[in-house]
């Protein structure tokens, strides 16, 4: 993982955590002045408390440090306390500095419950997170029944559109569905006329190749399969022949960093790398080439993601980041989306209260329809009651009532070693 310093920064709000934990922030001690005379005793010490000020804002970060996305997890999460690091140095909200705290969702959603379960015991009123689609579809009525608002930086599943999530829920990366369009564009852009697909069996994995599948197949496109491998299976050596079956144009694998170097490693095996492969979101700056120890076999490689509009927001936002991140990198797969996440929480907070009802009840408004802005000018104009219309490090995002973003731009990303260069974005408006 390349973004160590996140440790640090995440210490740095430990240490905020601690400092303003107490609900009322003032102090335990009362300040007791006693005036003396020579004349008579004073009838009784004076005695002046602060006046408690508001209760802060308590979020949390759930990410995958542990498991299949551990490597993506910290490089994310970073881009949440950046956030939080930023509104804190410019006056918190409501006077007091925003508590973060971090917890583990694996990809797992009893070790998502788990840590979910404990931030809530801590006080946090909204999530960020967790980072994988059937991940925050195990632990989402938990929160929903807490009244703690979730806003994903990360779940793509086209699952969520249609549920009914009370208003607790949001993300700031788009739907699969529209992943799909993007993807089989590229491949026909590519001159590829018949694919094979290997997947995640998971909503994630699914949703993403139905969508893939569908989309290509109406551009003119065969697919000649889809293989689907079991998300905690430890060999893939027959799912992995199965996909190579019919000899394709090219193979799209829909894959996570630990399980799929064990569908890439049979494939390299088997001689199946010789076929183009095309990657999505959910393997992006995972550092493959030595994860999987596969050298410059994945060279050339394209894939797609979520990534970042161009414009002032973006730029801001890269220049943070670099400062913070371990290698100076300016970027990380969905850390624009979690610094969103956080900032329209925040934006919310700001405007109408931090507890989770008060903060789900301005999400969509904070995205959209109001004076644009970027950073943490958002917060100031919310708090002297100002319309805002938040402009992310990811995009316009624009949120519907579902709370879907219907701004978003995906990058065409190839491979070259460990790192994902950008070819070309493609932007989406509302």
């Amino acid at each position: 993982m390349r973004n160590r310093k996140a440790l640090a920064l995440f210490a740095v709000l430990a240490l905020i955590a601690a400092a303003c934990g107490g609900s009322d922030g003032g102090s335990d001690d009362a300040v007791e002045e006693v005036v003396e005379t020579t004349e008579a005793p004073a009838e009784e010490a004076t005695t002046t408390t602060a006046a408690p000020a508001s209760d802060p804002l308590v979020l949390a970060s759930l990410m995958p440090l542990s498991g299949d996305l551990a490597s993506l997890g910290p490089g994310i999460a970073l881009g949440a306390a950046l956030a939080v690091q930023q509104i804190n140095a410019a006056g918190g909200i409501n006077g007091q500095d925003v508590v973060l705290i971090e917890g583990d969702s694996g990809c797992d959603g009893a070790v998502a419950l788990t840590s979910l379960n404990d931030v809530i015991a801590q006080g946090a009123q909204g999530v960020m997170g967790a980072a994988c689609s059937g991940t925050s579809l195990a632990i989402l009525d938990t929160a929903i029944a807490a009244e703690v608002v979730m806003v994903s930086p990360s779940n793509t599943s086209p699952q969520f559109t249609k549920m009914d999530k009370k208003g607790f829920y949001a993300r700031t990366a788009p739907s699969d569905l529209l992943q799909g369009d993007v993807l089989a564009s590229l491949l026909v852009e590519d001159g590829v006329e018949t694919v094979s697909i290997i997947s995640r069996a998971d909503s994630y994995g699914r949703g993403l190749a139905e969508a893939t599948a569908a989309a290509f197949e109406a551009a003119g496109g065969t697919v000649k399969t889809i293989v689907y491998h079991a998300t905690d299976a430890s060999e893939f050596s027959s799912e992995v022949t199965a996909v190579g079956k019919g000899g394709a144009d090219a193979i799209v694998g829909i894959l996570f960093p630990e399980t799929g170097c064990g569908v890439l490693q049979p494939a390299f095996e088997q001689g199946l790398l010789d076929t183009p492969w095309y990657m999505t979101d959910g393997v992006k700056d995972a550092g493959l080439a030595s994860l999987c120890g596969l050298g410059t076999a994945l060279d050339g490689f394209k894939g797609t993601a979520p990534g970042s509009a161009a414009g002032e927001a973006k730029d801001a936002f890269e220049a943070a980041y670099a400062g913070v991140s371990a290698d100076g990198s300016p970027t990380f797969i969905f850390a624009p989306q979690a610094y969103d996440a956080v900032m329209l929480m925040a934006i919310s907070a700001a405007a109408n209260g931090v507890t989770g009802p008060a903060i789900a009840s301005g999400l969509v408004e904070a995205s959209s329809g109001g004076e644009k802005c970027i950073g943490v000018s958002c917060i100031a104009l919310a708090a002297d009651g100002v319309d805002v219309d938040y402009v992310g490090a990811s995009g316009e995002i624009e949120l519907n009532q579902a709370g879907d973003p219907t701004a978003a731009t995906y990058d065409i990303w190839t491979t070259e070693g460990d790192t994902n260069p950008v070819l070309k974005s493609v932007d989406f408006g509302s």
